[in-house]
């Protein structure tokens, strides 16, 4: 699916873009999306959901973890054996007020595990992020090529005393990029760059599916774990269609073969409510 310099794009500066969805792809997800809030009257202006979850399900837009576009350049980024990890439906109508601080996604992590090599040109970092935009997303920025390195003078200088995430309302980085995606694209990235989801008020809505995936080529490292398989019972599995029931069991089947990632999928239990600010 990707090219050679779309691949060496990746590596060095930490994120690729592509068109992963048609029109009529988008609007299928974007019409279930709409018809799913209305069943469960949901009438919050932002909302984050874990849409693989029994009780927080999304069945209409669940396939998305197939699909085989993404899937198969989630492969040409990290290997064969894909396994879904991450998976949230984030929706914010506009004239909600989003910001983060600048941050990798290590927030989770106890001090004494973060390893300095982990930001390093020849780590192996498996797992790869995905955001999907269905509407016309403007919230993510990055430091391309932070990845790769130590936090440099101008991130350490607004990171402070917290070298996890810097204040919502902290200078702006130079480097920073903004990337604004059109319906159906998505940006795959490596979460271990420097980056934020920042539009201050939203001026229309957002509707944007993450995803996280994992390699079953190598051992997973500490992102992989967010899926809570403990609530995948058979009865939920059997309701579901064959290739999202395929997929979780697969997950299930990973998570089974190393056991300590029950470890990170509490760490990152912990830590999800504070994931953003609303204002």
């Amino acid at each position: 699916m990707l090219s050679h310099t779309e691949l060496e794009q990746f590596r060095t500066q930490g994120y690729v873009i592509r068109q992963v969805l048609d029109a009529g792809e988008v609007a299928r997800y974007v019409d279930g999306v709409d018809a799913a809030r209305r069943e469960r009257g949901e009438r919050g202006k932002m909302m984050n959901l874990q849409f693989l979850q029994p009780g927080k399900d999304v069945r209409a837009i669940q396939d998305i973890i197939c699909h085989p576009t993404i899937c198969a350049i989630a492969a040409d980024l990290l290997g064969e054996g894909i396994i879904i990890d991450g998976a949230s439906l984030f929706c914010a109508d506009a004239g909600v007020d989003y910001r983060q601080g600048w941050h990798r996604d290590l927030m989770q992590v106890p001090d004494d595990q973060i390893d300095p090599h982990w930001f390093s040109d020849d780590y192996h970092y498996n797992y790869v992020q995905a955001n999907i935009s269905l509407t016309p997303d403007p919230c993510l920025w990055i430091v391309p090529g932070s990845h790769r390195r130590a936090l440099n003078e101008a991130e350490q200088r607004i990171f402070g005393n917290d070298l996890r995430i810097a204040p919502v309302d902290a200078e702006p980085l130079e480097d920073g990029l903004q990337l604004v995606l059109q319906p159906g694209q998505a940006v795959f990235y490596n979460n271990y760059a420097v980056h934020r989801g920042y539009a201050g008020v939203l001026a229309e809505r957002r509707i944007t599916i993450h995803l996280g995936f994992h390699s079953s080529l190598r051992e997973p490292t500490c992102h992989f774990g967010v899926l809570d398989h403990r609530e995948y019972t058979a009865d939920y599995l059997s309701s579901l269609a064959p290739n999202v029931r395929a997929a979780l069991e697969a997950h299930i089947a990973e998570r089974e073969r190393y056991p300590q990632v029950d470890q990170y999928h509490a760490w990152h239990q912990q830590f999800i409510s504070k994931e953003f600010v609303i204002k």
